[in-house]
């Protein structure tokens, strides 16, 4: 994929990669959780596998730093997941849905070959459901094709990132409200489904208004056929935030504002939101209310109900 200036000026900022490089045939990292879909909790299990880079450049993104130079060798994605199933004893019995998250797109023949769609396949055929990601330009052909070898439905998760039609087209993300759409149609006529990731505290947007442009993201992703939208909050970083955050034009989002925003969408029946929580204890807050807000962002989460705001003396914060 040829580079443009916007993306060799980005990458030239990024601090060097983490030492020693990763091995493509250790044992991956995962996570068992519970995530509420369709009025009840379903149980996941979420491995990070270790490949390619993601070819896009998006301003925000700093999961390049869990990739490889290169593509993994053959048979090294089948190996990790082998591993990962295995040390988490998962199971049809024990695990509605996997989640193979791999810091790239899914549908990049660089990250995942089609070659290993049939050895991938067989290690998910028991399981119900399977999510992955994927850049929307990426959706098409190639989804059928890894469908078709799974046993149970596919569903595709796409970071739609913010509707703000000022800061879309600046996080170098090389993907319109049209090719969003496009990729929502495709997957909904072909029964798969559409996971979406919106950002809180984009780039570009004023931190007074970014909770408001969650909202709003999080509610056209749902319009156009979301099964689950997650809230994740930028993650602050050295490289291109840093400096748009000199800039003036980036702002970390608080604990606070991601409680706000998942509390928004809740009170407005948005029931297939869900905040991601994954990295919430970094952000900014108060530390005298933080575990009382972390409770309630768990508690909304497995509920979907808005629950009694956290009141702090010492901060006066809240939603």
């Amino acid at each position: 994929m040829l580079r443009s200036t916007e993306d060799l000026r980005i990458r030239e900022l990024r601090p060097s990669r983490p030492q020693p490089p990763l091995d493509p045939f250790a044992p991956p990292r995962g996570l068992l959780e519970r995530e509420r879909r369709r009025g009840r909790l379903e149980r996941s299990l979420t491995v990070f596998l270790t490949g390619a880079e993601c070819p896009f450049t998006c301003v925000f993104c700093d999961l390049w730093r869990h990739t490889l130079d290169g593509p993994a060798p053959p048979g090294a994605l089948p190996a990790q997941l082998r591993q990962a199933l295995a040390a988490a004893g998962a199971g049809p019995a024990t695990v509605d849905r996997i989640k193979l998250y791999n810091a790239s797109n899914w549908f990049d023949p660089r990250a995942v070959p089609r070659s290993e769609f049939d050895a991938l396949g067989r290690l998910v055929a028991p399981f119900g459901a399977v999510t992955v990601e994927s850049h929307a330009l990426m959706v098409g052909p190639r989804c059928q094709a890894f469908a078709d070898r799974i046993g149970g439905r596919l569903e595709v998760a796409i970071g739609l990132e913010t509707v703000h039609p000022g800061a879309l087209p600046r996080l170098n993300k090389a993907m319109t409200l049209e090719d969003f759409d496009r990729a929502a149609v495709w997957l909904g006529e072909r029964e798969m489904d559409l996971r979406v990731f919106a950002l809180v505290g984009a780039p570009f947007i004023p931190p007074e208004e970014s909770v408001a442009w969650a909202v709003r993201t999080a509610e056209y992703a749902l319009d156009r056929g979301a099964a689950i939208v997650s809230l994740i909050p930028v993650r602050p970083g050295p490289g291109e935030l840093a400096r748009l955050a000199a800039a003036g034009e980036f702002t970390a989002p608080s604990l606070v504002q991601l409680e706000d925003a998942l509390d928004r969408c809740l009170r407005r029946g948005m029931d297939g939101v869900t905040a991601d929580l994954w990295d919430a204890d970094r952000l900014a807050a108060c530390p005298t209310c933080r575990p009382g807000r972390l409770g309630r962002l768990d508690a909304m989460n497995r509920t979907g109900v808005s629950a009694p705001a956290v009141a702090c003396l010492i901060c006066r914060g809240g939603p």
